[in-house]
């Protein structure tokens, strides 16, 4: 018994580190995908601001086609 207690500490260090650890990889995991979807919110937007140009050119050779 008196062994045990010696290995309470310890025992009790390393569970806490390893529960900081796990909050810390959460957090840093949290913020990853936030960047990741920020990434692909971009590159959404970026397309169809690409097809809105493409259509506004094509109604733009239209339209001096006619005149």
């Amino acid at each position: 018994m008196n062994t045990f207690n010696e290995f309470v500490p310890t025992i009790l260090g390393v569970l806490f580190l390893v529960v900081i650890w796990f909050v810390i990889r959460r957090i840093l995991g949290s913020v990853s995908d936030k960047i990741n979807n920020s990434e692909a919110y971009k590159e959404d937007t970026l397309k169809v601001l690409e097809e809105i140009r493409d259509e506004l050119k094509e109604l733009n050779r239209n339209n001096s086609k006619q005149s």
